[in-house]
């Protein structure tokens, strides 16, 4: 009788399904996706169905300004955590609050004339929604994503974007700007 069957007519009971605990040491994380991961998947999900009844231009548009709510909203509740710790609301205090972990999408940080410049290749959030087919509408969070939560933080960071989508590259290269001096270029 397969598992199936087995449960089917005896139902569950503690020492049967202990045989899980050890399976899954056996597969480990190979049938995973992690919480970014699930992220993308869900976002690309919804983006898909939002735009196929909205249309392309105002699905977008839809999807955009819930995108921006989304991200000031994390922004906000970051600088909150920050500011609860008397810290300022410095890049520094950012990345060490933040509220998703960098494992995520590990990124190659450089740091030319006082800015920091992260370049990101490997993205869980875009690498799960890729293998479920909706790489076109999870990139749509990404467009809007970042400047919304560093605009809830701290308006006063400015971001340079260059998403791997509008670039044709295989990362995206994030350059954070702090220095006034900077700003001014």
């Amino acid at each position: 009788m397969n598992d199936l069957e087995r449960e089917k007519r005896k139902g569950l009971s503690f020492p049967y399904l202990l045989k899980v605990v050890f399976k899954r040491l056996l597969v480990g994380k190979k049938y995973q996706t992690p919480g970014f991961g699930l992220a993308g998947q869900l976002f690309g999900t919804v983006a898909k169905e939002v735009v196929r009844r909205l249309g392309p231009e105002e699905g977008e548009k839809l999807l955009r300004a819930a995108v921006e709510e989304f991200g000031r909203e994390r922004g906000r509740r970051i600088a909150e955590a920050v500011k609860a710790k008397g810290k300022s609301l410095s890049l520094r205090n950012w990345l060490i609050y933040t509220d998703i972990s960098p494992d995520n999408f590990p990124a190659k940080p450089s740091f030319p004339e006082g800015d920091l410049v992260a370049c990101v290749g490997d993205c869980s959030f875009m690498r799960a929604a890729g293998r479920w087919g909706l790489t076109e509408y999870a990139k749509i969070y990404c467009k809007y994503a970042d400047y919304a939560i560093l605009g809830g933080y701290n308006p006063d960071v400015t971001l340079i974007l260059e998403d791997r989508h509008a670039t044709g590259r295989d990362f995206c290269r994030f350059q954070y700007i702090m220095k006034e001096e900077n700003k001014r270029r």
